[in-house]
């Protein structure tokens, strides 16, 4: 009988390990790339965000092998009905003028602290943090939506397994 060298926690850090260097060699190399070459930085960044993507969806491919058909039939049900009520609940969210107000004001404030130059070049990063940041919100409550729909698929399965 072989004894197991890594827990589940261990195999859970080596298989997010790749992510976990990328993202923090990222952070320490583009400083110094944005010095001596920004359309380099701008290319590394891009491969960067390609290899966490595809790395994400290779997990995800990895980790379904395991599951059985009551498992992928609520993989389904979570990521056919999550993402669609997860867009709705942004554009709804995004209509609130509160909610809206202060997306703009927060994008309007760090463009202005880090394009420290020309009026165009502020506008120019507002734009493009209005595009990360508005993006990034649909992600997260779509994530947070599949979550919601995996737990209702449960709900209406009976629970999480037999009860005794």
């Amino acid at each position: 009988m072989t004894k197991a060298v890594c827990g589940k926690f261990g195999r859970l850090a080596l298989w997010l390990s790749p992510v976990v260097f990328v993202v923090a060699g990222l952070l320490i190399a583009m400083p110094w790339l944005k010095q001596q070459n920004p359309a380099i930085a701008k290319v590394v960044g891009e491969i960067g965000v390609i290899f966490v993507a595809c790395y994400g969806i290779f997990i995800v491919l990895r980790q379904q092998r395991r599951m059985d058909e009551v498992h992928l039939a609520s993989q389904g049900f979570a990521n056919s009905h999550g993402w669609l009520w997860g867009g709705v609940a942004t554009t709804l969210l995004l209509m609130v003028p509160p909610v809206m107000n202060w997306l703009v004001d927060r994008v309007d404030a760090m463009a202005k602290v880090r394009g420290a130059g020309s009026p165009e070049m502020t506008n120019h990063l507002a734009v493009q943090l209005a595009f990360f940041y508005g993006i990034s919100l649909v992600m997260v409550i779509q994530g947070l939506g599949v979550c919601v729909a995996s737990i209702v698929w449960w709900r209406r399965m009976g629970g999480f397994g037999e009860r005794s």
